[in-house]
């Protein structure tokens, strides 16, 4: 790889044999570097292309505008939420997590906040990521001594959650939020209860929804089925409130969205529903 820039010692711009850019991470990897200079690529501890952000602003424009200890407390604190959430995030949030840390810093010296509607919803859905938000907003005011607002909880959660799928894009994990949050009311009517937001089975619906959400914005299809209808049948009878609530949510996800949900998806749905409504199930 070849030395284009440096950004600071330890994070640089770098150009492969295909001429494709990179941003490469390490410490002195750029230290006293030329453009054209071959870099020690043993020095490297991460290295990412942002695809996506090339198409709006050449890459090189974005990092340009971006301070080294924004980019530098973005690597740190990207670190801290995969330990806490347990995921290893798509490369991709290097930067795109640097790049709204940089404006949302803008904001913060403008005095702008942005309110955001779904604030609620984003806490009771994505706990970990929520949590690794919030911890990651008092990293940065305990490293830059910047206090960012409120709504920045809800702005790192989506992209923590968006950085567990490869393809993903922040409006899609927004709709995902959308319909989950739909399908979680739905239940919650249909019982006329409140779920346990704290509870293991509540944690596992919500991360069977977001698969399946996930699914049908990749398009995949569910291939062959695999559940035999006798079972299905059995599940009818033996959970018949908790598939009317299947029911229910299969209409919405139609009539809304234009998504079938297929035999399979119904019966482990059901399950999922009936074990997060049933009080007598322990943990």
């Amino acid at each position: 790889m070849k030395f284009v820039k440096a950004f600071n010692n330890n994070v640089a711009l770098v150009e492969d044999s295909s001429d494709l850019e990179w941003v490469v991470m390490g410490t002195a990897v750029g230290y006293q570097k030329k453009k054209g200079d071959m870099i020690d690529e043993s020095l490297i501890r991460r290295k990412f292309v942002a695809e996506s952000s090339t198409v709006r602003r050449p890459l090189a424009q974005i990092l340009d505008s971006i301070k080294p200890e924004i980019l530098e407390v973005s690597v740190e604190l990207i670190k801290r939420a995969e330990a806490e959430i347990g995921v290893t995030f798509n490369t991709n949030i290097y930067l795109t997590l640097a790049d709204h840390l940089n404006f949302a810093f803008e904001r913060s010296d403008a005095g702008i906040e942005y309110t955001h509607p779904s604030r609620w919803e984003v806490k009771k859905l994505y706990h970990k990521e929520y949590q690794a938000a919030v911890n990651a907003i008092r990293f940065v005011y305990d490293q830059l001594d910047v206090l960012l607002p409120k709504s920045e909880e809800t702005f790192l959660t989506y992209h923590f959650v968006n950085a567990q799928n490869a393809h993903a894009k922040i409006e899609e994990t927004m709709k995902m939020t959308e319909v989950i949050n739909r399908i979680i009311d739905i239940v919650q009517y249909h019982f006329q209860i409140k779920l346990d937001e704290d509870s293991m089975n509540y944690s596992r619906l919500v991360t069977h929804l977001r698969f399946f959400v996930i699914r049908q914005l990749d398009h995949e299809q569910d291939g062959n089925p695999q559940v035999d209808h006798t079972l299905l049948d059995v599940v009818k009878t033996k959970y018949m409130k908790a598939y009317q609530a299947v029911g229910k949510i299969a209409n919405l996800l139609l009539k809304q969205y234009g998504w079938s949900l297929s035999s399979d998806e119904k019966l482990y749905l059901t399950l999922h529903i009936w074990r997060v409504t049933n009080s007598a199930e322990t943990e």
